[in-house]
């Protein structure tokens, strides 16, 4: 899920500064007392801006469009000059605001300005694969929603801290970043104060008629604010919450604020700010998000929120915040190996070798190439550090980099400094292979042989890497009569051959063998999934020209949401296009011809028949079905060849849409519209089962 971040520039570059402090001058701050008028949608706001500056004369922001200035004056009521300039995206505007001209120091303003905001977006998106991070300013009777980077307030270029007092109409709730230091009820209205007081790029208000809920972990304030509907869900959310605070206090000390809220939205969003989450309404009464997403926007109140990311050098705060928290859960029940598999299967899936780039440049997901980047290799980077330094050295590390980096932007050349320093080991080779350099190794298993002597058995095992080699710490499992034997082997070149002693009779090898390795998988490591044909470079839609018209328009309509695709009936596709392209068969038998051809390929867990479909045993009426499923493609080797058909167009229609969302499964079944069966095919390992040979 998606968190908006603050960012720290404590060391102000600013001109003239240096004579006037040897030391760096206290952040700016904004102190904002703001009244809303929600059937209006307007706002009346004033913000007295406190500011270091040098002799330059002006001081530039950024606004909101929508924001009409009623008076800016310095801190003796004088009238200061400004002006405005065309910024030319997201709906700002510049202001440039004349200063005297022996003005340096601390500079105190007063800007008494109002708007309206009143358009609410209606194509905000949301999910695994894509984040529209759209600035929202809204304010109306359904909900107030005054996001940092629409600038409702100055936008100055310096980090600041914020003090904010609302005045709503009674029976409304405001809650932002930060700590809430009053609240109270006069005259119809409810006043709030909030107080944020480390340095940030903004803040993101939001109100609404909600319900509070209040408890308390520890010396944190919990809060849910939820419309009235879902208030029976606070109790859960409460509770997960102190979960979750537990388990990272003890893994990685003092959480970072005073207070965490789970706030309810109107929009479908899963935002994570400072000290709360901002959840979409559809998004919180989703049964698996308390176990899943509220933890990792929890995690985040340390990984982004109070140790900032230095964007510049790569965005490090998504990767380490799925590691703690979407994969730590995983490995919590036993699964760990199973997630980490489905990571590489995602780069392998998405990330063309082409399309790779480093960690340093990766800044936010915008789709799934991103995801399977700055989520999933990044996560690795911490996975492969932990096995390699081991589980005390790499929490050291991590709290290292808390109690010295928290609210200061924060490299990954730091975290390098943290590890090197808790473990006493040189790790720029592991920052340079693994971070500032594109790409995976690619591993093969060569020849394996067994040599028995007196009883002991020594394998030779030759390791082959492609293209490119890569400084590894590579685990190999051997398999033997009296069990398992895990090793740890560094390998450096092309091919390296390995030698192996085990005390009982070895029945196979197997190249790690719990996916502690980041890599690019083989062909065969990958079964078929949905994935692997969205994110194949070469893919051709197939629609079909027979039956029923109105369900041949919903295939069409399926066929126009796939971008990038080539698009063929069945009658025009040649043996060429299908030795060339993945293929999203859109039809059944009767329908497609190709399909008629290719439906005896599916597996025998999937079977079809006149009136039903079965799945793993299980039957459903067909005529309220649609069946999604993947298979290996016949035509072109490595690729996958993605089967589509269902009876009743408007499931066919509302299923496509959707189908973005599954990318990790092999197959999927609808009935009526809704989800009753997902799975993904089994996958080979690198192994190699072998005799014993007798060697001289």
């Amino acid at each position: 899920m998606l968190f908006r971040i603050a960012l720290l520039i404590l060391f102000l570059s600013l001109p003239g500064v240096t004579d006037l402090y040897s030391y760096p001058p206290p952040i700016p701050s904004h102190h904002i007392r703001i009244e809303f008028d929600l059937k209006a949608h307007t706002i009346k706001a004033e913000d007295r801006l406190r500011i270091y500056k040098g002799r330059d004369g002006v001081i530039t922001a950024s606004l909101h469009n929508a924001i009409e200035i009623t008076s800016i004056k310095s801190a003796g009521d004088q009238e200061l000059q400004y002006s405005f300039k065309e910024e030319g995206k997201n709906n700002k505007k510049r202001l440039v605001i004349s200063l005297p001209s022996s003005t340096a120091g601390e500079v105190e303003l007063k800007i008494e300005y109002s708007a309206s905001f009143k358009e609410l977006p209606g194509d905000v998106k949301f999910s695994r694969e894509f984040i529209n991070d759209k600035p929202v300013a809204y304010v109306g009777e359904e909900i107030i929603l005054l996001d940092a980077s629409s600038c409702w307030y100055l936008c100055i270029e310096d980090a600041a801290a914020f003090n904010v007092t609302t005045a709503t109409p009674a029976g409304y709730e405001v809650v932002m970043e930060g700590t809430r230091l009053a609240r109270k009820e006069e005259k119809g209205m409810t006043i709030t104060t909030w107080d944020f007081p480390h340095p940030a790029s903004g803040v993101y208000l939001v109100g609404g008629r909600y319900t509070v809920t209040e408890d308390q972990y520890k010396d944190i304030a919990l809060y849910t604010y939820l419309f009235s509907e879902d208030v029976n869900l606070s109790g859960t959310y409460i509770e997960y919450s102190k979960k979750y605070l537990e388990i990272y206090e003890r893994l990685l000390g003092k959480y970072p604020f005073r207070k965490f809220a789970v706030v309810e939205n109107i929009l479908p969003t899963g935002f994570g700010m400072p000290s709360y989450t901002l959840l979409g309404q559809s998004v919180l009464r989703l049964p698996f998000i308390v176990k899943t997403s509220l933890g990792h926007e929890i995690a985040h109140n340390w990984w982004g929120n109070s140790v900032y990311p230095d964007y510049e050098s790569g965005n490090w705060s998504e990767g380490l915040t799925t590691y703690l928290a979407d994969h730590l859960y995983e490995e919590m029940e036993g699964r760990g190996a199973v997630y980490r598999n489905q990571i590489l299967r995602d780069y392998t899936s998405y990330v063309e070798p082409s399309e790779e780039y480093p960690l340093t440049k990766f800044k936010s997901r915008t789709g799934p190439e991103d995801r399977a980047i700055g989520y999933g290799k990044g996560a690795y980077i911490f996975h492969m550090l932990r096995v390699m330094l081991g589980d005390d050295v790499f929490y050291d590390g991590l709290r290292y980099v808390i109690a010295h980096r928290s609210f200061k932007l924060t490299s990954w050349g730091d975290f390098r400094t943290a590890f090197e320093k808790v473990s006493g080991k040189e790790l720029a080779w592991f920052f340079t292979q693994w971070v500032e350099e594109a790409g995976a190794p690619a591993i093969n298993l060569g020849d394996v042989r067994v040599q028995e002597h007196n009883g002991v058995y020594i394998l030779k095992a030759e390791i082959l890497q492609k293209e490119k080699a890569y400084k590894i710490y590579l685990p190999i499992s051997v398999e033997t009569d009296e069990g398992a034997l895990l090793t740890y082997h560094w390998i450096n070149d092309p091919v390296t051959t390995l030698e192996i002693e085990v005390s009982s009779k070895p029945r196979s090898l197997t190249i790690d063998p719990s996916y502690d390795l980041f890599r690019r998988l083989n062909p065969e490591e990958v079964p078929p999934t949905i994935g692997k044909f969205m994110g194949a470079p070469n893919r051709l839609i197939v629609l079909p020209t027979k039956g029923d018209q109105e369900r041949l328009g919903s295939y069409f309509k399926v066929a126009s949401e796939m971008e990038d695709a080539t698009v063929k009936t069945d009658r025009d596709v040649t043996e060429e296009d299908l030795k060339k392209n993945s293929i999203y068969l859109l039809g059944g038998s009767g329908e497609n011809n190709l399909a008629e051809k290719l439906l005896s390929k599916l597996s025998p867990d999937i079977k079809l028949s006149e009136e039903t479909i079965s799945v793993k045993g299980k039957e459903y009426r067909k005529k309220d079905a649609v069946l999604i499923a993947a298979m290996a493609s016949p035509y072109n080797s490595g690729s996958v060849l993605l089967f589509f058909a269902g009876d009743n167009p408007e499931y066919i229609a509302s299923v496509g849409s959707r189908l973005f969302h599954y990318g990790k499964y092999s197959y999927l079944l609808f009935v009526k519209g809704e989800n009753v069966e997902k799975g993904i095919w089994e996958a080979e390992k690198l192994e190699k089962k072998f005799q014993i040979i007798q060697l001289e």
